[in-house]
């Protein structure tokens, strides 16, 4: 297999509840996260009454739903997305946010998302994913949960209905994963099994984890940004402070760089250098170099 040079992970920066429902704190967001070097910013469109059912069937019984009072998701007000989206854009970043209801989409297209990102938790959604499929924009899709065979089912679904590209990011979904769930080889099994592009979506703590995917061929990584882990909210104490986010985008570059081309042969430095580390003959009683009578080995190598 031919090597060639690994590109930048494309970075996106999720906001999810982390703004508290406050327009002036998403737009600090963006500009944060753009200072901080992600490719782009994510919102979450969603409401409650959208999302959760209020009565449920546990056990076969008909039971009130115990997610209901825990729900403290703070959706995108479906006035603030174009408003976002053009504050994106002047920071140099890319918008997006993830639909979780059918008509979100409708919002998402009006104001112009530059791609859509798919929860773990629907891709069997089978009726979302064709209607993102339809805008024929850039899906990315989570995957968490999910077995091969709903992934192959997912990625149909989205190709038919005319997205025009659709990448994968392994993710675990629970808040934080344990080092030992996290599975981070599955970003090289979701490659070689659909040969599309996978990265990361990480709740986990600190860069490790990212750092280690670009090493696995991933090439977007997702994470939650947040002022303040101390701040009221669902998805902050498992989030990135900006300076943190920072220092990830930092260390996957060096990642990326580091893995370069994968093809054996030195480097311009190198080869510069390495006559100073190899050995040339010597003679061992008059230390000059020479290739007859009695040898030594030493450095640097010569050649008449």
């Amino acid at each position: 297999m031919q090597a060639s040079e690994a590109r930048q992970p494309f970075h996106i920066a999720e906001v999810g509840s982390n703004f508290g429902g406050d327009l002036q704190l998403a737009k600090t967001y963006i500009e944060e996260a753009s200072k901080a070097g992600a490719s782009a910013i994510k919102f979450q469109t969603l409401t409650k009454e959208k999302l959760l059912a209020q009565k449920t069937v546990i056990e076969g019984q008909l039971v009130d739903n115990p997610r209901w009072p825990l729900f403290g998701n703070v959706g995108l007000p479906e006035e603030w997305h174009q408003e976002l989206k053009d504050h994106a854009r002047a920071n140099g970043i890319q918008f997006a946010s993830t639909p979780f209801y059918l008509e979100a989409v409708d919002v998402m297209e009006k104001c112009g998302v530059d791609f859509y990102k798919i929860a773990s938790g629907d891709i069997t959604f089978l009726p979302l994913l064709e209607r993102v499929g339809a805008t024929g924009k850039r899906v990315i899709l989570s995957t968490g949960a999910s077995s091969l065979k709903e992934v192959d089912q997912a990625l149909n679904t989205l190709r038919s209905a005319g997205a025009s590209k659709v990448d994968l990011l392994h993710c675990v979904v629970s808040y934080p994963p344990q080092w030992a769930d996290m599975n981070l080889r599955a970003i090289a099994t979701l490659k070689a099994e659909f040969g599309v592009d996978v990265g990361l979506s990480d709740h986990g703590p600190g860069y490790l984890a990212p750092v280690m995917a670009v090493a696995l061929g991933g090439t977007i990584i997702e994470k939650h940004v947040t002022h303040d882990r101390g701040a009221k909210g669902p998805d902050h104490p498992f989030a990135m402070t900006f300076p943190e986010y920072a220092e990830m985008v930092q260390q996957t570059k060096h990642a990326t760089a580091a893995l370069g081309t994968g093809i054996k042969v030195g480097t311009e430095d190198e080869l510069k250098r390495k006559h100073w580390f190899r050995r040339g003959t010597y003679d061992r009683n008059t230390g000059l170099p020479t290739a007859e009578g009695d040898l030594v080995w030493l450095r640097p190598e010569w050649k008449p």
